[in-house]
């Protein structure tokens, strides 16, 4: 199954009233968008906040109808200023109850960096894991532990539940989930990633050519 543009877009519109919003089909195939919505919802929120609010409001269509939402949020302030918001970490509170989720807590928690990816290192198997795989990679080269999330349905599912969080790949850093795709590369972009790097005394690249 897919969705289609008009059909998102309304949904968002619905949503987040007196905003305004874009949004385009990356691929042509219904299942991979991006979204940019300015909205004054948005004010005083951190990014991560700001994502999950989108997810929550499409009722579980991301990570199944949509197979990837690639996100851009900012309060209309932000849209004529070019201010961006600041991405802020969250530790996951979660109760451990099952094997597979205290397995995960292990990987996080026992880590210094661990992604959660479709594929691996050598092989990202979509697009979004690759773009934070490269950052990591190629770009920092920073050591960190990949997941390979296609290899066993048990974690592939239940990191959603472990991060409440609808969509791979998924970026923890010293035990704290920092976000997907759009938030990591939004962090490089702007050096908060590197800086949230430095404060964990996490040693890494600053040659990015």
């Amino acid at each position: 199954m897919s969705i289609n543009i008009g059909e998102l877009k309304k949904m968002l519109d619905s949503a987040f009233p007196n905003s305004d919003i874009e949004v385009i089909d990356t691929v042509g195939d219904g299942q991979h968008l991006e979204a940019t919505l300015y909205s004054d919802a948005f004010a005083g929120k951190p990014q991560l906040q700001r994502h999950k609010m989108v997810y929550d409001s499409l009722g579980g269509l991301v990570g199944n109808e949509i197979h990837a939402l690639a996100l851009n949020t900012y309060t209309k302030q932000e849209k004529s200023t070019a201010n961006t918001v600041a991405a802020v970490a969250v530790e996951s509170s979660i109760d451990l109850n099952d094997d597979v989720l205290k397995q995960i807590d292990s990987l996080i928690k026992e880590n210094k960096i661990v992604l959660f990816m479709k594929g691996n290192k050598d092989m990202p198997l979509c697009g979004f894991s690759s773009v934070v795989n490269h950052i990591l990679l190629d770009l920092l080269k920073v050591d960190f532990v990949d997941v390979d999330v296609m290899a066993d349905f048990k974690i592939r599912e239940k990191i959603k539940e472990y991060s409440d969080w609808p969509t791979i790949p998924q970026l923890y850093i010293d035990g704290q989930f920092i976000g997907g795709c759009d938030i990591v590369r939004g962090m490089y972009q702007n050096g908060e990633l590197q800086d949230l790097l430095k404060s964990k005394n996490i040693t890494f690249s600053e040659n990015h050519e």
